[in-house]
């Protein structure tokens, strides 16, 4: 009800400043949002919460496994970043002791996928592992990338209500909703991305997108 109210505000100011028969809305978001495990638990799912807590104590159990006491730096959802230093100090494979613990922690409840960062190819194939990916930065991102289960929630302390960031239907998909002029009223179902927001806008007003946009015009908003 808060956003139906702001957004009416928001359209009244401009219809009365600029006219909505002049303006182009588009509206979208950038994530979707899970509902609360609980009541994903009554409706018959199997859903829970994973706490940091026992995603790190988990990973420094298979670190003790290998010779190394307390492996992980830190969590910070959803990655595990683990302590270099420990692992080069212990003579061991960087990478071995990140298969070892990322296998671990596939094993554990409520953990879908736990995938090694600097060894992407073994998962290959995998239907997760392109959106794993598109989350990657080359010096922020952790070592190890926690997917919980479906219906599950990933949590860095306190009991929380709402979460989104898991590569679910649920969480990824959002509308896109476009209003304008010469923009016939209908429903499209199909596959699209909100990176195809900037080349529609900058198609329909007729001018050159960003150089570093990405993604394709709608052709449904010019038909």
């Amino acid at each position: 009800r808060d956003l139906d109210t702001t957004l009416a505000e928001l359209f009244s100011f401009v219809d009365k400043q600029v006219g909505l028969d002049h303006t182009l809305i588009v509206f979208s978001a950038d994530h979707g949002m899970a509902d609360m495990p609980e009541y994903m638990t009554e409706l018959g799912f199997a859903a829970g919460r994973l706490d940091a807590k026992d995603i790190i104590a988990a990973a420094n159990e298979a670190g003790k496994q290998l010779g190394i006491d307390e492996v992980v730096r830190y969590f910070f959802r959803p990655y595990v970043y683990l302590d270099k230093e420990k692992i080069t100090a212990a003579n061991l494979d960087y990478r071995q002791v990140e298969k070892a613990i990322a296998d671990a922690l596939t094993d554990f409840e409520g953990v879908n996928l736990a995938v090694s960062t600097k060894n992407f190819s073994r998962y290959k194939g995998n239907p997760l592992l392109k959106q794993v990916k598109r989350n990657q930065h080359t010096t922020r991102s952790g070592d190890i990338y926690v997917i919980q289960d479906p219906y599950w929630f990933l949590l860095e302390e306190g009991l929380i209500a709402v979460m989104h960031g898991s590569p679910w239907r649920y969480d990824t998909h959002v509308p896109i909703i476009f209003a304008g002029p010469d923009i016939t009223p209908r429903k499209i179902q199909r596959l699209v991305h909100p990176v195809d927001v900037a080349p529609t806008i900058t198609t329909y007003l007729g001018i050159s997108p960003p150089a570093s946009a990405q993604g394709s015009p709608l052709t449904e908003v010019f038909e």
